[in-house]
């Protein structure tokens, strides 16, 4: 009978140190989801060599997850880059990095880089590296397609480059990311 007693009080301390540990730790977080984000954009072009084109612009917006579901929803992206164009072949590829910060503040910081044609959409590889706060230790990417239209342009005389404010899409149709559980 004692011993039935001391095995009791053994399992009773048991399950509330695992009680304990367990709601130290927030719970991991993984999905994959479709996300868009209208955009609105400036940046500037310049002529880099004969049918060659530089820019370097910023474009900011809102991120929404179809369903509105998970920690990225309605979150603001920021993404600063670069994009050369081949005036001759009617290509263009480009790289840059995004920083989407969500309504408390805490960030997850990407890369991306792509490619395609200077009219239509330019597609590629979304990484996400990093983040802060409840995003700390974030990873995943998927497929992150652009449409830019250029909606002014304003050049300047016996200068060569055209300030460019635009809007925008950005899809990315399989985003997965990966948030792993932390100790509180």
């Amino acid at each position: 009978m004692e011993r039935l007693k001391r095995s009791g009080w053994v399992v009773a301390s048991v399950v509330a140190s695992a009680m304990v540990v367990l709601i130290g730790i927030a719970q991991a977080e993984e999905g994959t989801v479709r996300a868009t984000a209208a955009w609105e954009g400036q940046g500037y072009a310049f002529p880099v060599g004969e049918d060659q084109a530089y820019m370097v612009a910023v474009y900011a917006g809102v991120m929404f997850v179809d369903a509105g579901k998970g920690s990225l929803d309605a979150a603001s992206i920021v993404c600063p880059g670069t994009v050369e164009g081949d005036l001759a072949k009617g290509t263009k590829k480009g790289e840059g990095r995004c920083i989407i910060t969500d309504q408390e503040g805490d960030r997850v910081f990407a890369r991306y880089t792509c490619s395609g044609d200077l009219i239509e959409s330019c597609r590629g590889p979304f990484t996400i590296v990093s983040g802060t706060g409840k995003f700390a230790g974030i990873t995943g990417g998927g497929e992150m397609i652009s449409r830019i239209q250029a909606r002014q342009l304003t050049t300047y005389a016996g200068v060569d480059d055209v300030q460019q404010q635009g809007a925008g899409l950005a899809v990315w149709p399989a985003l997965h990311y990966k948030i792993p559980a932390k100790s509180k």
